[in-house]
């Protein structure tokens, strides 16, 4: 345990990162208090969709789950082996595998949302809450979130009849340097379009996206709309009081946005610190820093790349027999990766700190 630190650990932020720290103090018998400055846990979130990735870590999800504290079995997700990639340059391209790319889950304070169930895992065990409330300057784990923007993303979420389906848009016209996406699951549809924040935000790329599968005859309403940010900084070096977990310490995937991995690994690091594990903490930012260096790279190569390029690499993955391993070695810490890391790393958006 650290110098200085009671067994009352106050938590600023109720997201996956700060629950996991919290779920992990509690059953190494600290009493962990999280301070959520909105009414409900999940509140700032709106609904929508996003992914548990299956190929950044060597872990599985289920695995994955327990390792951090949690019972995977009382978390509603959706593993997704077959997605559809959409390009300006053919017909749409299936990319399909035998074991999950990602489990899709609902952000959100609903009783199906993964904020919501992972909330109710920690009140089951004790954690206390102070919703409402933001946490005090004096917090010692700080997972409130990113501050700053590099890239933003817009969304609709909305209610459909349509099957269950998973569609990835690429070209500069509906996300320009990122993605566009479509997640339909049991009648409910989240449409998004994720984009550098240089593009001058007056084109309305949402807009483009949700023209785009309703002329091809997926019926995208204008519902709800919803907007989020993220943000590129990398703030490397080790554990320390204050614990900053999440977003708030820079802990995201930035190529594709799969970040909720990294956020929950992040909180068990600080919670493994201040329990005083500080080995076990160490393998695990380590980890998380080498697959942070590796995900910048990706994402400085993908900028990188001609509509036309990004289209012909699609078809190459969907002609593959084992497509997650290929996205896997994209993330592997061998040499050619490092390699990438020396001649590319710290441009852009990194702030190292």
């Amino acid at each position: 345990m650290i110098v200085g630190l009671s067994n009352s650990i106050h938590i600023a932020g109720g997201g996956p990162a700060g629950l996991t720290a919290a779920i992990q103090l509690k059953k190494a018998g600290f009493d962990p208090v999280i301070f959520e400055k909105e009414c409900k846990v999940g509140a700032g979130r709106h609904g929508d969709y996003e992914g548990l990735d299956n190929w950044i870590f060597s872990r599985k999800v289920p695995a994955f789950f327990k390792q951090s504290g949690f019972n995977f079995n009382d978390v509603t997700t959706y593993p997704i082996s077959r997605f559809f990639v959409h390009t300006l340059f053919g017909k749409p391209i299936t990319i399909q595998n035998n074991h999950p790319f990602f489990y899709l889950v609902k952000r959100g304070s609903g009783i199906n949302d993964l904020d919501y169930q992972l909330y109710r895992q920690c009140k089951e065990i004790g954690v206390r809450f102070e919703l409402g409330k933001k946490g005090p300057e004096t917090s010692h784990i700080i997972a409130t979130g990113s501050r700053k923007a590099a890239a933003y993303i817009r969304g609709i979420n909305f209610k459909t009849k349509l099957k269950n389906q998973v569609h990835l848009l690429l070209g500069s016209q509906f996300a320009p340097k990122g993605y566009a996406y479509l997640i339909i699951i049991n009648g409910k549809g989240t449409l998004a379009t994720a984009f550098k924040k240089r593009i001058k935000c007056s084109i309305n790329f949402l807009e483009d996206t949700r023209e785009y599968f309703n002329s091809i005859g997926i019926s995208v309403p204008n519902e709800i709309t919803f907007g989020s940010r993220g943000s590129f900084s990398l703030p490397f070096g080790k554990m320390h009081q204050p614990y900053k977990i999440g977003e708030a310490g820079g802990f995201q995937d930035y190529l594709f946005g799969f970040g909720i991995r990294m956020s929950m690994m992040s909180g068990q690091a600080a919670a493994l610190s201040i329990i005083g594990k500080k080995n076990d903490s160490q393998k695990i930012v380590k980890e998380l820093n080498q697959k942070r260096r590796l995900s910048f790279v990706n994402r400085i190569m993908y900028e990188q790349l001609s509509d036309k390029r990004m289209a012909g690499l699609a078809v190459k993955l969907s002609e593959n027999s084992n497509p997650l391993s290929v996205l896997a070695a994209a993330y592997a810490w061998n040499f050619k990766n490092i390699l990438r890391w020396i001649n590319l790393g710290y441009r852009y958006e990194v702030r190292p700190t």
